[in-house]
């Protein structure tokens, strides 16, 4: 028999075993196939979608090759050791290990290649449906032409048969310097009794709760403290399946328990050492898959809550006095009649720029009139009613000595109690009650430096007199406006922008573009996690079930000799069922746990970065628990079926379905 004949018919033979590794190779090269194939069309890279969301496709795509390499190498060599029995006994029958190396290294080649061939094929034809929902998410206002670059093929192909050869030699090699006796035993030369020792329960355990400290208690010093935390909660991860589950499962090991439970417990105590680097692995994944898609999404829900918050008035137009806005409020006004929206409210505010002096501290400021403050106030709550901080109009002031200081942007580490209202050359002493209600929207872009979203409230009559005191440069007028529609009103925001220059682009303020320009960049990373996570997902159901196939041999002997004592089929199916549940659910449970660490550890991060106090107005941690949620449920109903379908086929290979 020639070697191309042997390879060929040990490969149909073993199809069955290496068919989750195909197919989960394939996906692996199809998703990189499409990633590269959207990245690199050149339709896309002239059309104007944003610098930021190019990058991302560009780092998910990264990822993608990442994960391809840790699953080539780590799975497949489950796979090989589920056949260290047959190389063994080709071993004693006079094949030598230059040979078996050729038989292995032949044999991943074309796997690879098999994996390849289809991945690319896949990838292309998916690659359609890609782009379009890839559209759909960026709103572009065009329709790109679908083309296939020839570094689809090429970038696709020489870094997966990279990947597919060095794996193929290093296997090859691992396998070729074992001895018969170890490819023939396999585990059973290495079987002890379980014993694990106190010291390492101890560590395992002060290494998740220095990891849970680190993280809850340094959230500001996550660029120092991450991976401390990291390899912590690993290493403790695998401390607590590897001794501190041993120890547990020793100590219910009592006198006087039922003999199926009896039996559980011998055999998890027995095998849980050698399933713990498995175990690990499988929390580690379930635990990116769930912090990652759990950071996205939660973040799409605090930057919705953000940016409405940021921008609360749907519109805003600001006009100086001496230098008027080529946009009239007329304009605004007729161009939203014209797209047949439905104006809530409007509200006409005079300001003027000044500056705040406190001791040795200066903050600009605008200053406006009790009742214009007090109107944006109602036309705010009508948009947003939620805003906790806005309930209520604030008191009137009974003195011209008093008043009220906003700033929503911005924390001052002193008091403004006792300041001056600095208006040109004259001083006023004012003292002024602090508060966070945003009556302006947030700009980005101004140009003028007096400008800024800290607001003075003045007696009407203290205004009156400001005003007439100051040039009309320093004079200002804002017109805001209140849709009760606008996350659909970017058609306006264009249109009104097209009537000012260049130099004037920054004096309109809206919800709808921060709105869409933050959530197309989120909504591409979620779109692009989601294919990681399905390859993440399925990486991690595959390690325990590849770890349980190379068990398959011997849980087989030990029904056997447990039968001839009375043990029934029954009872086998639902030890086996028993110890399903407990090592596919087990590091899911730890990984939630892990998550919901981390996800505060995020939500604390954000609330110490912010130079203000929305995030705690927010309710950043409720708001990213709340995303959590979904994310979990919907992660753990596919983690049951990927349970049940694994179950289903390990029952049938042990010939115990039926029962």
């Amino acid at each position: 028999m020639s070697w191309r004949n042997l390879v060929t018919k040990n490969m149909l033979r073993n199809m069955q075993r290496y068919l989750g590794y195909l197919l989960a190779a394939t996906l692996a090269v199809m998703v990189f196939a499409m990633f590269t194939n959207f990245v690199d069309n050149p339709t896309v890279r002239s059309a104007p979608i944003t610098e930021t969301a190019s990058q991302l496709l560009v780092v998910f795509r990264v990822l993608v090759a990442l994960f391809a390499i840790f699953f080539v190498f780590y799975f497949h060599a489950a796979l090989i050791r589920a056949r260290n029995k047959e190389f063994g006994l080709l071993l004693t029958l006079g094949v030598t290990p230059r040979q078996i190396g050729r038989l292995i290294f032949y044999e991943s080649l074309l796997i690879g290649l098999l994996a390849l061939l289809i991945g690319i094929a896949l990838g292309i034809m998916c690659a359609y449906f890609f782009q379009l929902a890839m559209l759909a998410i960026l709103a572009l206002p065009m329709t790109l032409p679908f083309a296939i670059p020839a570094t689809t093929f090429l970038t696709t192909g020489i870094f997966f048969g990279i990947v597919f050869l060095l794996e193929a030699c290093w296997i090859s090699l691992h396998v070729t310097r074992s001895t018969p006796r170890v490819l023939l035993l396999g585990a059973r030369t290495q079987q002890e009794p379980p014993v694990a020792s106190w010291r390492s329960v101890l560590l395992g355990l002060l290494c998740l709760a220095a990891a849970y400290d680190m993280a809850l208690q340094f959230s500001d010093s996550i660029s120092f403290t991450m991976f401390p935390i990291i390899g912590l909660s690993i290493f403790g991860t695998y401390l607590l399946f590897g001794q501190c589950s041993v120890m547990l499962l020793n100590r219910l090991r009592q006198p006087g328990i039922s003999g199926m439970r009896l039996l559980l417990l011998s055999r998890l105590s027995h095998r849980m050492s050698d399933y713990a680097r498995m175990l690990t692995v499988v929390t580690v994944l379930n635990a990116v898959v769930l912090i990652g898609m759990g950071t996205i999404y939660g973040g799409l829900q605090v930057f919705e809550a953000q940016t409405v918050r940021e921008v609360p008035f749907s519109f805003q137009l600001l006009s100086n006095l001496a230098h008027p806005a080529a946009l009239t409020p007329e304009q605004v006004r007729h161009e939203i009649e014209r797209q047949h929206f439905s104006l809530q409210a409007a509200a006409q505010t005079a300001f003027i720029t000044a500056n705040v002096r406190q001791g040795r501290h200066t903050v600009p400021a605008l200053v406006m009139a009790y009742s214009s403050f007090a109107r944006l106030q109602e036309v705010e709550r009508l948009a947003h009613p939620d805003f906790t901080e806005n309930q209520d109009n604030a008191h009137p002031l009974s003195s011209g000595s008093q008043g009220y200081i906003s700033t929503p942007d911005a924390r001052y580490s002193f008091s403004f109690q006792q300041c001056q209202l600095v208006v040109g050359k004259s001083a006023i002493n004012l003292q002024l009650a602090t508060k966070q209600v945003r009556v302006i929207n947030l700009w980005y872009g101004i140009d003028d430096n007096d400008l800024t979203t800290n607001v003075v409230v003045v007696t009407d009559d203290l205004y009156a007199h400001l005003e007439n005191s100051v040039p009309r440069t320093r004079r200002w007028q804002a017109y805001s406006y209140v849709l009760s529609n606008w996350q659909q009103s970017a058609p306006i925001a264009t249109a009104l922008h097209q009537r000012l220059p260049a130099v004037q682009q920054t004096l309109l303020t809206e919800t709808v573009t921060n709105f869409n320009n933050g959530k197309q960049i989120l909504s591409v990373m979620l779109f692009a996690a989601f294919f990681i996570s399905c390859l993440f997902f399925l990486a991690a159901g595959s390690a325990i079930y590849f770890k349980l196939f190379t068990q398959q041999e011997e849980d087989r002997r030990q029904f056997h000799a447990l039968k001839r004592i009375g043990f029934r089929r029954r009872e086998a199916a639902r030890l086996l069922n028993r110890e399903f549940l407990l090592l596919f659910f087990l590091p899911l449970a730890l990984s939630l746990v892990h998550s919901v660490v981390a996800l505060l550890d995020l939500a604390h991060l954000l609330v110490s970065m912010s130079h203000t106090n929305q995030f705690s107005k927010l309710g950043i941690e409720a708001l990213i628990m709340q995303a959590f949620v979904p994310v979990s449920l919907l992660y753990l109903v596919c983690f049951i079926a990927y349970f049940l379908v694994a179950r289903i086929s390990y029952l049938r290979r042990m010939q115990l379905a039926a029962a």
